[in-house]
Parts: structure tokens; C-alpha cells; sequence
């Protein structure tokens, strides 16, 4: 149990939003349906997960920082059940507190550093940091742009699930 321990940083920021949002419910009013939601996070899913691919193939410190970020996680036998917890669990708490309860507070740029910071890397892996502060960007302005969380939580999830089950994979090639 103690190896999960690298999860808790997520859960705490989740619990803080659930507790805040408790008292200061969430400020923006939606803007389109359910199918402009689902294009929206289909829109982010592959922009981010498209872009990533890229610079996993193009750009050293990208790479790196997936080879470390692999062998950190390499420590978890990785279910599918597991990989999606971690990745509903790590969606929905960072969603909440970064788009959710900072946004409103200190603005979408801010909000999308702290989040790229909150995701650090060695500085030879800074691509990392830079797209994960990017990523925040996008699920920032989807958030403003819609007025609903549903597309960060659901992009970030599945860019989460893909990474936790290319873990697998890789577990599996073993």
C-alpha cells in the first residue's frame, strides 16, 4: 500500500475542491450540450495525446521523461481495474482543484503553471513539465470555453488511461 503513496498528492488536492466547492459552488454557467462536450474532449484528447506522440518521437527531453516517469511507475503491477482508479481518481481531484477552485481565483495562465509545476521533472525531462503546463492550458480554456468540467475531467481521464495501460503494456512485453 505504501508504494500508492506517490497518488496521495492528487487525493488531497481532490478533497481540499470537494470541501471548497462544498461552500463556493462552481462559478461558470455551461455553454452547449452534451454532443459539444463530447466534442470538446475528443478535441483535447487527441490534440494532447497527438501532441505528445510527437514529442515522444521528436524531442530528447520528452523522451526521457517518459523513460523515467515508466521506470517510477514500473514498481506497480498494473491491473486494468487499477489503472482506471488511478486515472478517474487523478482526473477528477486535479480537475476540481486546478479548473474548479484556482482557475476562478488566479486565472487560466496561472492555474495551468501551478499545474505544470505540480507535474516537476529533472531539468534534462523540463519537456514534461512545459507540456503539462500546456495541457493545463487547454483544459483551462475547454473549461471557460464550455463552462463545464466535463471535458478537462474526461480528457485528462483517458490521457491518464493511456498512459497507466501503456504501462501495462510494457509490464506485459516483460
Amino acid at each position: 500500500m505504501r508504494r500508492y503513496i506517490i497518488f496521495l498528492p492528487s487525493a488531497l488536492l481532490g478533497l481540499i475542491a470537494g470541501i471548497w466547492l462544498y461552500f463556493k459552488p462552481f462559478p461558470y454557467e455551461q455553454q452547449g450540450n452534451g454532443l459539444v462536450l463530447l466534442l470538446v474532449a475528443g478535441a483535447l484528447v487527441g490534440g494532447l495525446l497527438g501532441t505528445a506522440h510527437l514529442l515522444e518521437k521528436y524531442v530528447p527531453s520528452f523522451s526521457y521523461a517518459s523513460k523515467l516517469l515508466e521506470r517510477s511507475l514500473a514498481q506497480f503491477k498494473i491491473s486494468y481495474l487499477l489503472a482506471f482508479s488511478l486515472a478517474a481518481i487523478s482526473a477528477l481531484a486535479e480537475e476540481l482543484f486546478f479548473r474548479a477552485v484556482l482557475m476562478p481565483l488566479i486565472g487560466v495562465w496561472a492555474q495551468a503553471i501551478l499545474f505544470g509545476l505540480m507535474h516537476p521533472a529533472p531539468k534534462k525531462a523540463w519537456a514534461y513539465t512545459v507540456f503539462t503546463g500546456c495541457a493545463g492550458l487547454a483544459f483551462g480554456y475547454a473549461t471557460l470555453l464550455t463552462g463545464s468540467l466535463v471535458p478537462a475531467i474526461a480528457a485528462h481521464f483517458f490521457i491518464n488511461l493511456q498512459g497507466f495501460l501503456e504501462l501495462k503494456r510494457l509490464q506485459l512485453k516483460r
